[in-house]
């Protein structure tokens, strides 16, 4: 009794001290007079509100809140979309009921969407709601333990059954008949829900996994994946409170870093919000550094929990396919890599990149055009992860280099069989490969072979300056046989001294035509237009090929980057050198080259995808019509095909930072700049990718519009800033980044 009262009064005295107070102050005021009366009145009054506050009874005490779940940003489509579902009747089977598997890799937030569906429908199950996680400390539970634990949370007072068989007999007898919600979260194994999914209609079920096991449970799955970039962002600017403005540059980098997963956002936001970081400070290599720690801060360990939960799950033999993985150069591979990589069979290979992809640690990529191979790709948080367990294990380390060397041996001698294949043989000459590649006789002939080294450049061009020194003609050829551009060929002519090459009479032509491939990639127009004209003289017959591929490469480079008068010239000059004849592969990309020169010249479209989008968005944008750029790239960019993906998508980016500058309505002014900056910066990042510096210029000088129409003017100025330095660096920009174009007037670059 006496502890109560104490709690009374801790809990009431705010009401009882200053009641008590006022009966005091009362009591002194008593002066006998004739107001006597109305101050014994007061009294009276005073000393019931003290007794009633003292003796009143306790309010009945509230039920505990359920824990805020995790914010739920950009997930609108994917929560009606499970909504649904779970209104759908199964495909198969006698009625039972309603139920739901949402599947992803590890983070993506599939606990959050199932506990939000849940709250959404929770209203039409009167009977109960069991919400149950399947796993303990990363440890799958047994089927008969989650029987129990289910029996328990549906008020079961009797002695449950030790026999797994009663208990799942008591369990359907339990929910016949009652309409109960169900959210079974991280499923494991197909054998922990057999018993646990009622047979009887009127039950709702919704289950979160890492693995696709709706086709063995026979229920709907609904394959959830990263937010989209805009969503990220607005995820991240709400968790960190800032603005969409602030620190742009380092928000679109960092977002892209974390892979737009919502955990490793919200653990990245609850880190500037909690330690007041500067967002603008921090990098995506310093989040590579948290990850890479033997001991990782409280943030990234939370960011990258249930990756490694995943990765712990692993074989040894497993692990170390992943990490070897993580060295392939190109941004995706097929599954015969592990061969070489591992020294494993062809069956074998398959099976660990098929258990890679299944536990949601390796995305899946389209298919090998060559080899009819499933092809994977890593998820960015995915690769950090696994390097830091790389280059923290000495044993894989050391096993590392042999590794790669199998494995450049396999892909030289496919890229030098490709080059010497002919529509008849396609595959000439394989010794090595044959012994990690299933099929080694591709459907396809010499034209997709020449694809396949083009989609593998990543990792071929790591090898063009070390076969210079022991086979110069094999690399020249690999060189040539690239038709799209990419950064690597930066790093390629400063580790050949290509960049200071100058043309003479005595160097092979191949030599020539390699440079200037490299060139027009790394950027250097004026070199190249000085070796293009420096071969002129050659005319022997074997050389007009040659010599029309250097003008046709010129061209389609120059009318990508608007360098009409350029484009044109080279465009009349391979069209001479070809005649009427000529490869009619040469022929209808010479006629690409032709249309994108000239935007204002009808024609039919060309064949290759690439190029009839290309061509049928410059046709748009020399309008000014961005809104039909955008729907003209969006089919190529969908794709997710190397180079031309990444490409398409940067043209894309920046047609759809326009169209907010300019074409659309400012019923909301804010949302629309904040829309051009964002497309901005992604376009930039799209251009580093590519290597195009004049594009990454140009995504900066729309950032710094944008960025003023904000009145943001000292952001915009290091904007200008660092796109002068890149103009700078290049040497003759093309004419669009000229003080001349309308866009960019005054004052200096930018409007």
């Amino acid at each position: 009794m006496k502890r109560l009262w104490s709690r009374r009064l801790r809990r009431r005295s705010t009401v009882v001290f200053p009641l008590l107070f006022a009966l005091v102050a009362v009591t002194g005021a008593w002066q006998g007079d004739w107001w006597s009366v109305l101050l014994a009145v007061i009294q009276l009054l005073l000393a019931a509100a003290v007794a009633t506050v003292l003796v009143w009874p306790d309010r009945p005490p509230r039920p505990a809140r359920r824990p805020t779940t995790g914010r739920l940003v950009g997930r609108a489509a994917d929560l009606n979309r499970v909504i649904g579902l779970l209104g759908e009747p199964r495909e198969t089977g006698a009625p039972a009921p309603k139920a739901v598997l949402i599947h992803g890799m590890p983070g993506v937030g599939k606990t959050t969407l199932a506990r939000r569906a849940a709250d959404a429908v929770a209203e039409h199950y009167p009977d109960g709601h069991v919400r149950l996680c399947l796993t303990d400390a990363g440890v799958p539970v047994a089927s008969g333990d989650l029987l129990t634990m289910v029996l328990q949370k549906l008020a079961w007072a009797y002695e449950i059954p030790a026999n797994p068989s009663e208990r799942a007999t008591l369990f359907r007898a339990r929910v016949s008949g009652r309409r109960i919600l169900f959210v079974f979260d991280d499923a494991q194994e197909p054998s922990q829900l057999t018993e646990l999914l009622p047979n009887a209609p009127g039950s709702l079920v919704i289950i979160t996994s890492r693995r696709n096991l709706s086709p063995q449970l026979n229920v709907h799955g609904f394959a959830l994946d990263p937010l989209p970039e805009w969503e990220a962002l607005d995820l991240l600017c709400s968790v960190t409170g800032l603005d969409g403005f602030t620190a742009i540059e380092s928000s679109v980098r960092l977002v892209q870093a974390c892979g737009r997963l919502p955990a490793a956002l919200q653990a990245l936001g609850a880190r500037v919000a909690d330690e007041d970081a500067d967002l603008a400070l921090l990098s995506p290599e310093s989040i590579e550094a948290d990850l890479g720690r033997a001991s990782r801060p409280r943030w990234a360990t939370a960011a990258v929990a249930g990756i490694a939960a995943e990765f712990g799950r692993l074989s040894r033999l497993e692990r170390d396919a992943l990490c070897l993985l993580t060295q392939v150069r190109s941004r995706s591979f097929a599954s015969w890599v592990l061969g070489p990589l591992l020294r494993v069979s062809a069956a074998k290979s398959d099976v660990i990149a098929t258990t890679l992809a299944g536990a949601r640690l390796l995305e899946p990529a389209g298919r090998d055009d060559r080899f009819e191979l499933a092809r994977y790709r890593f998820h960015p948080l995915v690769r950090t992860f696994t390097e830091a367990h790389l280059n923290q294990d000495a044993d894989l380390a050391s096993t590392c280099r042999d590794a790669l060397d199998r494995l450049r041996g396999v892909y030289l001698e496919l890229a030098r069989s490709a080059l010497d294949g002919s529509a008849q043989h396609p595959l000439p000459g394989l010794d090595v490969a044959h012994h990690w590649i299933p099929e080694t006789s591709p459907r396809a002939g010499a034209a997709e072979c020449l694809a396949w080294i083009r989609f593998e450049q990543e990792s071929l061009w790591e090898e063009v300056p070390a076969l210079l020194e022991r086979d110069r003609d094999f690399a020249l050829r690999l060189v040539t046989g690239f038709t799209r551009p990419h950064p690597a060929a930066v790093t390629v002519a400063a580790r050949t001294g290509w960049t200071e090459i100058t043309p003479s009479p005595v160097l092979a032509f191949d030599y020539l035509l390699a440079h200037v491939r490299i060139g027009l990639i790394a950027g250097r127009y004026e070199q190249c237009e000085t070796v293009i004209d420096g071969v002129r003289s050659r005319t022997r017959p074997e050389l007009l090929r040659g010599r029309a591929l250097m003008h046709l490469t010129a061209a389609e480079v120059y009318g990508e980057l608007g360098w009409a008068q350029r484009a044109k010239r080279h465009v009349a000059e391979g069209e001479a050198l070809l005649g009427t004849g000529g490869e009619p592969r040469l022929r209808s990309r010479l006629e690409a080259a032709r249309q994108l020169a000239d935007p204002y010249l009808d024609g039919p479209l060309p064949d290759d995808a690439y190029w009839r989008a290309m061509v049928s968005a410059t046709r748009h944008h020399v309008h000014h019509r961005h809104r039909n750029v955008i729907d003209d790239l969006c089919p190529v960019t969908g794709r997710e095909q190397g180079d031309d993906h990444r490409r398409t998508m940067l043209h894309r980016r920046l047609a759809q930072a326009n169209w907010e500058l300019h074409d659309q309505s400012r019923a909301d002014v804010g949302a629309a700049l904040l829309a051009a900056a964002r497309h901005a910066m992604l376009a930039v990042l799209a251009a580093e990718s590519t290597g195009n510096r004049w594009e990454q210029a140009r995504g900066r000088l729309l950032l710094a519009r944008a960025l003023t129409a904000h009145g943001r003017d000292e952001d915009a100025c290091t904007q200008r800033h660092l796109a002068e330095k890149l103009i700078a660096d290049g040497g003759r920009p093309p004419p669009y980044l000229m003080i001349g174009d309308p866009q960019y007037s005054a004052p200096g670059l930018v409007g």
